[in-house]
């Protein structure tokens, strides 16, 4: 077996330096397990012994550990999108949670590994792109900041000229009309049509590193499809 050295087994942080010892099996057959393993622990926090096993210094709680940074990395992007501008942290950990129930549909397929002739290590990835945003129109955005404005009774002059603990009250209220909303949606998933990825890793100093554009198309395709504007 050889061993893929951690650092930061994040897919959401680039590129991974990727240390080799010799201990028996393929470097093809181990960059396969790390890939699918990577895949399945960032995004369903699904973690098999394999993968515990393959990548150097990686342990059980390790790997949990970065699957909710993972969550905790998407959920901040979510709320962005959603214009949630002060989250508080119980709205964050619903966030979290949803976006936790959403890849857990995440569709992915991992193709053996290939050296090529330049030494690099090739893997394809075939990603069927989670799209349920988009399922949360323009129109009903717009109409919980309306709804919130409204329960409120304040303008929007009052609004502006509020302090940010006030402005917060109103900000979570929005929010979790929007989640509730987006909760309900996740049995109407969709999947936009598969993608190919080319994963690439090259070889320096008998180190393998995942290159950092390869990767950012592999999360760009594989995360939740953000094709929506708020009008808050």
């Amino acid at each position: 077996m050889r061993y893929w050295k951690r650092a930061g087994a994040l897919l959401a942080a680039g590129a991974l330096l990727l240390g080799l010892t010799a201990c028996g099996s393929s470097i093809t057959d181990d960059a396969t397990v790390y890939v699918q393993g990577l895949l399945d622990a960032n995004y369903k926090g699904e973690i098999s012994q394999d993968y515990i096993d393959v990548v150097e210094d990686m342990t059980q709680e390790q790997a949990q550990a970065d699957h909710e940074n993972n969550l905790e990395i998407e959920a901040g992007y979510l709320l962005s999108i959603l214009a949630v501008e002060l989250p508080t942290d119980a709205v964050t950990q619903r966030a979290q949670e949803i976006v936790d129930e959403i890849y857990s549909h995440a569709q992915y397929t991992v193709a053996d590994a290939e050296q090529l002739s330049s030494g690099d290590i090739a893997v394809e990835v075939t990603v069927s792109p989670i799209e349920i945003i988009p399922l949360l129109t323009e129109d009903q955005m717009a109409a919980a900041w309306t709804s919130v404005k409204q329960a409120s009774g304040a303008s929007d002059e009052a609004i502006a000229a509020m302090s940010d603990e006030e402005y917060q009250v109103l900000d979570e209220q929005y929010a979790n009309a929007l989640l509730d909303q987006l909760e309900a949606l996740i049995p109407q998933i969709t999947y936009g049509q598969d993608q190919v990825i080319m994963l690439q890793m090259k070889e320096e100093d008998g180190y393998y590193s995942r290159s950092e554009e390869h990767t950012s198309e592999l999360q760009s395709r594989e995360t939740i499809s953000y094709a929506v504007f708020c009008l808050k």
